[in-house]
């Protein structure tokens, strides 16, 4: 039996504080952009044909992610024999893990991360979870990382850049990783499904750029954050091709294969005009200061975030934690999950910054006078 994914179970909540008629500002964790129109056609082109099942993904998709994975970042790929198209990262993270992980396994997670809980169990694993601070920038404690391997860690799993708190590791960091997983014989998963979010600082990199034994490196991504294709559901998996043959031995077992319409649409947005989505991520930044401007004038304590759509706020002047101020939250309109559903301190909040420039204003405002008048409201002793 395993609990919801938190994010969901939280969407739900606020869906009913809507329909009851709360003024809930509106805010998103990935752009909501329409399809331009050569992603549209390519779609309604694909739905009128027959496809032979290609159950690793479209060759002409994972030619295009090599290209670009090779453009991008000087990375070589083997399009045919190193990328397995997924559904989405969530997706491809759950079918890595059950495909190389034994019950009983430990696996060593660096908090707050994004959702892995729940994927890490249904493999039989058991997470491990070495939480950083907000005086550390919330970047990796590599200490308390080496220090959390036992004789039964089997694995590390890395959010990079990391949901929720923006922080993106150094390539020293995620070398230092590396080189305790070579010691250790570990296997390493990163999702990097936010490298287009990347606000400041020395920038993304990728752990496949970093070398090691690549057989035991995992990387999945998603299209959903990077190219606004959360209704679609595409992602993929990078590895070697002997790993990338035993996760894809789990993906026909779990789906038999992708849907071939989203995939020629996941192709034709990679390779055709850029331009819709550049506008939205060129905005990205300047919402973010706008947030953490907002709280920073307020005195409410949040590390300004280098990458994402996301700020982790330190709310614990409430007195409140958890869904207790979740709710408390609601209550006033502001839609924040505890960091407690990212197994970090559940007295901080991811606060999303996915909205309008004036809805992020209005985030903002709107919690610097909630915690304003909680603690005018609050005895002094």
């Amino acid at each position: 039996m395993f609990d919801r994914l938190p994010a969901l179970a939280f969407t739900e909540r606020v869906a009913l504080s809507v329909l009851s008629g709360s003024d809930v500002i509106p805010v998103r964790g990935v752009p909501v952009v329409p399809m331009p129109p050569h992603v549209v056609e390519a779609a309604t082109e694909a739905a009128g044909q027959l496809f032979a099942r290609r159950t690793r993904g479209a060759v002409d998709l994972r030619q295009a992610i090599s290209e670009s994975l090779t453009r991008e970042h000087d990375v070589a790929v083997d399009a045919e024999t190193e990328l397995l198209i997924s559904h989405g990262a969530q997706h491809g993270m759950s079918i890595a893990l059950r495909a190389l992980l034994s019950a009983g396994d430990e696996v060593v997670v660096p908090s707050p991360p994004y959702f892995f809980d729940g994927m890490i169990r249904m493999a039989g694993a058991i997470p491990r979870y070495v939480c950083s601070t907000a005086q550390m920038g919330w970047s990796l404690d590599l200490d308390q990382i080496a220090a959390a391997v036992t004789e039964r860690t089997t694995a590390i799993v890395l959010c990079n850049p990391n949901n929720p708190t923006g922080n993106v590791p150094t390539a020293e960091e995620l070398r230092a990783v590396l080189s305790l997983a070579d010691k250790h014989g570990l296997i390493v998963f990163a999702d990097e499904s936010y490298e287009r979010y990347v606000h400041d600082g020395p920038g993304y990199t990728p752990i496949q750029a970093l070398g090691g034994d690549r057989d035991r490196l995992v990387t999945v991504t998603s299209l959903s954050k990077n190219y606004a294709f959360s209704s679609w559901r595409i992602g993929y998996v990078h590895s070697s091709p002997a790993t990338i043959d035993k996760i894809h031995a789990a993906l026909e077992w779990d789906v038999i294969n992708v849907g071939d319409v989203p995939q020629a649409a996941a192709t034709a947005v990679l390779t055709g005009p850029q331009q819709w989505l550049d506008r939205e991520f060129a905005t990205m930044k300047a919402r973010r200061d706008v947030l953490h401007g907002a709280l920073a004038a307020a005195e409410i304590p949040a590390v300004l975030p280098q990458a994402g759509i996301f700020l982790f706020a330190d709310l614990s002047a409430t007195g409140r934690r958890g869904e207790e101020l979740e709710d408390f939250l609601l209550g006033a309109g502001v839609v924040a999950l505890s960091g407690g559903g990212f197994f970090g301190p559940d007295t901080h909040v991811r606060l999303l910054y996915g909205a309008s420039p004036s809805e992020v204003r209005a985030l903002g405002d709107r919690v610097a006078e909630t915690m304003s008048a909680t603690l005018s409201a609050t005895p002094r002793s």
